[in-house]
Parts: C-alpha cells; structure tokens; sequence
C-alpha cells in the first residue's frame, strides 16, 4: 500500500527553522518513517523556493536542508485539465470560504491546490491513500469531505499539525499501520 503525505506551509512555519527542536523531530519522525513530504508547488513558492515568485519573493527556504536530503518533495505540476482535479479545487475554495466566512475570492490558492495534490494522486493510482498534514483544519475538513464525495473516503486522512503534535512525533506517525483517521 503506498501511503503518500502532503505537507502544508504552515506545518513548516510552525516547526521554525532547520536549527528548532520541532523541525529536528518533524525530520527524525519523517526520515526514520521512511517517507517524504510532498508539497505542491504554491507550498514550495510561500515557503520561499522560488527567488523569482512575485508573491513571495525569497531564496531562503525552511526547507531546504529537506529537499537537499529527501525527506521534503516538490509535486509535480497539478494536472488543471484532469476534471477530477479542477472541480475538488473549486470544490475547496467553496467550502473554506463557507466554513471562514471569507470571500471565495481570498482563499489561498495554496489550500486548493493540498486537495487537488490529493485527489490527483488518488485519482492516478500514485497513491492508495493519502495523508494531509496541515495547520489548517478548514482546508483539512475540506480535503476529507469532498474527497470522500468523489469515491475517495476510506483513502484520505488529514491531520492537524498542532504544537502538540509536532512535540511528540515520532516514526510511527509515518508507519502504513497507524493510518487510522486521527484528524481533530
């Protein structure tokens, strides 16, 4: 069974840098799991991995020693043109902007395109199911709800990355045998 993880920007700002304990027990956890966090492309640019991006212009990343060793993975291109893709990302932007009280307009693009990673290796067969590691429980509800809708339920989890947990990972969070639907 082939278990892939997607990491949000926010599990990255809340570890702080390559030199805090957290992000050293995010890396143990996730290196000792023999696993890697995938992250879309968006999540690469906020996180500052594309010197170049007009919204967040940075050459310095928190996550750079991890793309160096592995463990942190930027997704390929989402697949806009695949409908399944396209409409769960739609389908996000909705249901943050009706949980938040926002305006659909001010969702972050990065939140949208979590689910559509996740349905989009749900729906190549790259993955058996998916975990989503996020600090966002709005965009996390989201992913599990309307991919549940589109045939994906029993193969979808997200997690909320808390203080907490982030405190007291370890390996086993990244073992196939704890995917147990632990979202809070």
């Amino acid at each position: 069974m082939t278990i892939v993880y997607i990491a949000d920007t926010g599990v990255f700002i809340r570890c702080g840098g390559p030199d805090r304990n957290k992000y050293q027990r995010l890396r143990r956890a996730v290196r000792r799991g023999g696993v890697s966090l995938h992250i879309p492309k968006r999540v690469f640019e906020e996180l500052g991995g594309d010197p170049t991006a007009d919204v967040y212009p940075s050459g310095t990343t928190p996550i750079s020693d991890g793309l160096t060793e592995g463990w942190v993975l930027v997704a390929d291109d989402l697949e806009y043109r695949n409908p399944l893709v396209s409409t769960v990302m739609d389908e996000t932007r909705r249901v943050i902007a009706n949980e938040t009280g926002r305006d659909e307009d001010r969702i972050e693009k990065t939140d949208t395109a979590l689910v559509g990673l996740a349905a989009q290796l749900l729906d190549t067969r790259d993955a058996d199911k998916v975990v989503l590691l996020t600090t966002d429980k709005p965009a996390g509800q989201a992913a599990e709800l309307l991919l549940a809708e589109h045939g994906f339920s029993d193969r979808i989890e997200y997690r909320y990355v808390s203080e907490e947990y982030l405190e007291t990972i370890t390996a086993a969070e990244f073992r196939s045998e704890t995917f147990d639907s632990r979202s809070t």
